[in-house]
């Protein structure tokens, strides 16, 4: 009797051995679930706070954050650094130059890009210009300074590379003639060990060396109109990419081969963790795609009327906004709606991230926080 209870015992076990080994959810909940995942301090449900006003900023604005303060450029040429905790502003220069590019802030010294192509040095301490360099077409995008270089974009599909001490030209990329069904807006750069990827306004991305060489380019957009690649790619050794007409794409990081594609096209940046992939395509739906085929895990709906410009991943929840103001945050596994807020304003910018806040401006210079109710 006992014998045969042992036998008994010892086939539950195989069989519970063999159900727990099928089992998708639970080998990722176990092997793959990083246990800092809810560290975030930002959560549903969800504060917005207006702070303060600049007046009009540009298409796809973004807000730079540094130590605690937030600066921005407007189209009237003004640049303003912003105290969120005192939700105050001040001036630091007026370029007389309308300003789309996010500037770019290194301690005392700030670097502004305007749409008359002129990049400026500033000292924010003494309110001073330090150094200028022209260039032929308008500055876009945003400024980046990696490992001691600086990186702008201009109109025209060129990267340039410069000495940030005195604005010297190190090298100049170009991806051929700009098209002229661009929507005056250019990709974000991703810079990694073996260089750096972006996108350009015939739809193609590019790796490129830290030399300046073409390494490889891939084509994702597909259309006669407004077929950019202008966001920002995501990734390691495999690079997510998406463009405004065209298609969501997973790239071999070594040589450009397309690993899968969808038919998605979106005007906001991909978000990714090692669940999936986060998008939000034209039909006003937010998605999480898998990392390794692309395929649907979720998809909701956030808006039947007007876009989504911005997505931001943070800890387990996605937050989108659309250009007619609505902030809808989404739990990143399940795709359930968490929070909606209706802000009944134009927006077109991106998510800026500092401390335990996120941090939006309207198109016509109101500035909100994004913060978790206590």
């Amino acid at each position: 009797m006992q014998k045969k209870l042992n036998i008994v015992i010892f086939l539950i076990g195989i069989m519970l051995l063999s159900a727990c080994s099928s089992s998708k959810k639970l080998v990722l909940h176990i092997e793959e679930h990083p246990k800092n995942m809810n560290i975030s301090k930002l959560h549903p449900p969800v504060r917005v706070k207006y702070i303060t006003d600049v007046d009009d900023v540009g298409y796809k604005a973004e807000l730079f954050a540094q130590n605690g303060k937030l600066y921005i450029g407007n189209v009237y040429g003004e640049i303003y650094e912003i105290d969120p905790k005192k939700e105050t502003k001040r001036e630091i220069i007026d370029l007389k130059e309308p300003i789309e590019a996010a500037v770019y802030v290194d301690s005392n010294t700030l670097f502004a890009g305007t749409t008359k192509g002129v990049l400026y040095k500033i000292d924010i301490k003494n309110k001073k210009f330090i150094q200028k360099r022209r260039f032929a077409f308008p500055i876009m995008r945003n400024i980046s300074l990696y490992q001691g270089k600086l990186y702008i974009i201009t109109e025209d599909d060129k990267i340039t590379c410069l000495n940030p001490d005195d604005l010297s030209i190190v090298w100049v990329y170009s991806n051929g003639e700009a098209s002229e069904l661009d929507i005056r807006s250019t990709a974000g750069i991703l810079f990694s060990k073996t260089g750096i990827y972006t996108g350009f306004s015939d739809g193609s991305i590019a790796k490129i060396s830290y030399k300046g060489d073409n390494l490889w380019t891939t084509q994702a957009g597909n259309g006669n109109m407004f077929i950019d690649a202008d966001t920002t790619p995501k990734g390691d050794n495999v690079i997510f990419v998406t463009s405004v007409n065209g298609y969501t794409e997973a790239l071999n990081s070594e040589d450009g081969e397309i690993l899968w594609k969808r038919k998605i096209s979106s005007y906001s940046s991909i978000q990714k963790n090692i669940f999936g992939v986060f998008i939000a395509d034209e039909n006003g739906d937010v998605l999480a795609l898998d990392n390794d085929n692309g395929e649907t895990i979720w998809k909701k709906k956030i808006t039947n009327e007007g876009n989504v410009y911005a997505i931001k991943l943070i800890g387990n929840y996605v937050f989108a906004l659309t250009d007619k103001g609505r902030l809808v945050v989404l739990d990143a596994v399940k795709g359930k709606i968490m929070d909606i807020k209706e802000l009944d304003e134009e927006f077109s910018c991106r998510f800026t991230e500092s401390g335990d806040k996120l941090y939006i401006i309207t198109r016509d210079g109101s500035v909100y926080s994004i913060s978790s109710k206590k």
